[in-house]
């Protein structure tokens, strides 16, 4: 099958060799040429860990024009801070056949993907889905090559309500649906984006340590029992939010068990005993997507639809304010909000439905 991958970071890299790997046809997509012009030289992925070996990709370019034309399985793979602008420079491109899925959507990625369409004049019968997180844990080492150090397992994916999720997962690679696993509704998705959960607390209660020279084990050094403890109370207040929604998601700790089929009793000793995270480095700066895509994306919709549930939210909203404080910044103000998806979280319990973004978006225009 011929699939595009949108990005050439840390999972775009991932996914484009597992794809060639199983014999689909790769064609790659990334903005910024100086990222990728060893990769447009050799044309292939070179992987180390879980999979290991050379694998050939068909086109490797900054037009988007040309991979939307190759291939009509689209997986994106970019940090969520990016699919408002990668909807707009698709939205003249994409079609009735063309099937987008946001390699995680984080939180209402899908929805935001679709709203940015139809504000751009795309109406067609575009299949928006996400998922809950990435298939891999992986770090980029060069431009040319990965290391894939683990796979999870049951990655949740969903649509929007009235969607056939059975015939348009029909329509994309099968190696992909061994991993994926169908979600009842988009909250499940969304809500169980376990990325906020992980990474906002853990960077800003470390900021001294991120900031120096001193490289160390983001999971297994910088998250003490002590964070463990108060992320757990965030992870409750998102367990909470799904509860309301009627589609309750896992906590943290069980969804690493599940996902890196581990033995733990707490969140701490999931963490210390995840194989996967010996060898995963803390940032060494503020400014990374632990931050600047999981608050705005992650943390301000769970908060905005929390409290717009009746829920305090105090142990979120806590975080977002040491993250502007600390930052200078209002992340609430970059965010994904109730107001700037345009529909009702409480709709949630019934679904998001495509006609209802259509329609408002065309009473706004």
């Amino acid at each position: 099958m011929r699939v595009a991958i949108i990005g050439a970071g840390n999972s775009g890299l991932a996914m484009a060799a597992h794809m060639s790997f199983t014999e689909n046809k790769v064609y790659l997509w990334n903005r910024s040429e100086d990222n990728i012009s060893d990769l447009m030289r050799t044309m292939k992925v070179e992987t180390t860990g879980v999979l290991v070996g050379e694998f050939q990709l068909e086109l490797v370019t900054t037009e988007i024009e040309e991979v939307l034309s190759c291939a009509k399985v689209v997986l994106v793979t970019t940090p969520a801070t990016s699919h408002q602008g990668l909807a707009r420079i698709m939205a003249p491109y994409l079609t009735d056949e063309h099937i987008v899925i946001l390699n995680p959507g984080r939180t209402f990625g899908a929805v935001d993907f679709k709203d940015e369409l139809f504000k751009s004049g795309n109406f067609n019968n575009v299949q928006i889905l996400e998922t809950q997180t990435i298939i891999y844990t992986c770090r980029k080492l060069s431009q040319t090559s990965v290391n894939i150090i683990a796979l999870k397992r049951d990655i949740l994916i969903s649509s929007f309500s009235g969607v056939d999720l059975d015939e348009v997962l029909r329509r994309i690679p099968d190696e992909l649906n061994k991993f994926y696993k169908k979600a009842e509704s988009m909250v499940e998705t969304s809500i169980g984006n376990v990325g906020m959960i992980l990474h906002c607390a853990p960077m800003l209660l470390n900021t001294g340590w991120v900031e120096s020279e001193q490289q160390f084990k983001y999971y297994r050094e910088g998250i003490s029992r002590t964070i463990a403890s108060f992320i757990e109370k965030v992870d409750k207040e998102r367990q909470e939010v799904a509860k309301l929604l009627n589609h309750p998601v896992i906590s943290a700790k069980e969804w690493m068990r599940h996902s890196y089929n581990i033995d733990c009793e707490t969140l701490y000793d999931c963490i210390q005993n995840n194989p996967s995270y010996e060898e995963i480095f803390a940032p060494q700066s503020l400014a990374y997507r632990y931050i600047y895509e999981d608050i705005p994306y992650g943390l301000v919709p769970l908060e905005s639809m929390g409290k717009d549930l009746g829920l305090p939210m105090t142990h979120t909203e806590m975080v977002i304010n040491l993250a502007n404080a600390l930052l200078s910044k209002d992340f609430r103000e970059m965010g994904r909000t109730a107001g700037k998806l345009h529909f009702d979280y409480k709709q949630l319990m019934k679904g998001v439905t495509i006609d209802e973004l259509e329609a408002e978006n065309i009473k706004r225009s």
